[in-house]
């Protein structure tokens, strides 16, 4: 947990930087820093309520609250952050904006290779939450969704989800999405816990992990396009 937490300040000190050392073309930079913004007023939201609740008791209170109606929304929902969410986004960068795909496919790869390591790698043995079980805690299971059992932290979906947000609010003009986009992908945090499948430790380090890679990707852009297309 130790190792877990200073992971996760270390990044936090990192996207606090991330305003002083990013500059793209003018409408890029202002969309895409309103998402940053609004995804770090989310994360700062959830370490309060994952500081103040505990890991434990976080995860029972939102996996707790359930109806039917949620059951059928969060389980569909969820898939909005599953890897093939990239496919759309990589197809729509080859409709319109060729140049974007570096991004795009930096973003995939830094992201893939951060989450999937510190799972399979770094905490191959970190339970998920059925592990709860055997201390007495009643978690509640959708009929059709699997629990998995290791590999918890951190949430792949909810990186991928963040990531794929802050990359197509870095396309878009309107600042609205940088806003709309982020909540999208908290939706997708929210039902992995809400799911039985992630801790909010695991979202909340998922939710800071992508908007990481989709900084370092649309840097990597910037330098393409000077280097490259310049």
């Amino acid at each position: 947990m130790c190792t877990q937490q200073g992971f996760f300040y270390g990044l936090c000190v990192l996207l606090y930087l991330q305003p002083i050392l990013f500059t793209i073309t003018p409408h890029t930079y202002h969309t895409f820093r309103t998402a940053a913004f609004t995804t770090l007023c989310i994360i700062a939201a959830t370490a309060g309520f994952l500081a103040y609740f505990g890991k434990q008791d976080s995860f029972i209170i939102i996996n707790g609250y359930y109806n039917p109606a949620l059951d059928a929304f969060f389980r569909y929902v969820t898939f909005l952050g599953d890897g093939v969410i990239f496919v759309p986004v990589v197809l729509y960068c080859l409709l319109k904006n060729r140049k974007y795909l570096v991004a795009v496919i930096a973003g995939i790869l830094i992201s893939t290779l951060i989450s999937q390591g510190m799972k399979h790698w770094v905490f191959p043995h970190d339970l998920r939450p059925f592990s709860l079980e055997a201390s007495g805690v009643i978690i509640h299971k959708i009929e059709g969704v699997p629990l998995h059992r290791l590999h918890s932290f951190p949430s792949g979906h909810t990186t991928t989800a963040f990531t794929v947000a802050m990359l197509l609010a870095a396309m878009m003009r309107n600042r609205w999405w940088g806003v709309v986009l982020p909540f999208v992908a908290m939706l997708v945090a929210y039902s992995r816990v809400y799911l039985g499948q992630h801790f909010v430790t695991d979202v909340c380090a998922g939710m800071a992990i992508g908007l990481f890679s989709a900084w370092v990707s649309l840097l990597m852009y910037r330098y393409a396009v000077k280097k490259v297309w310049s």
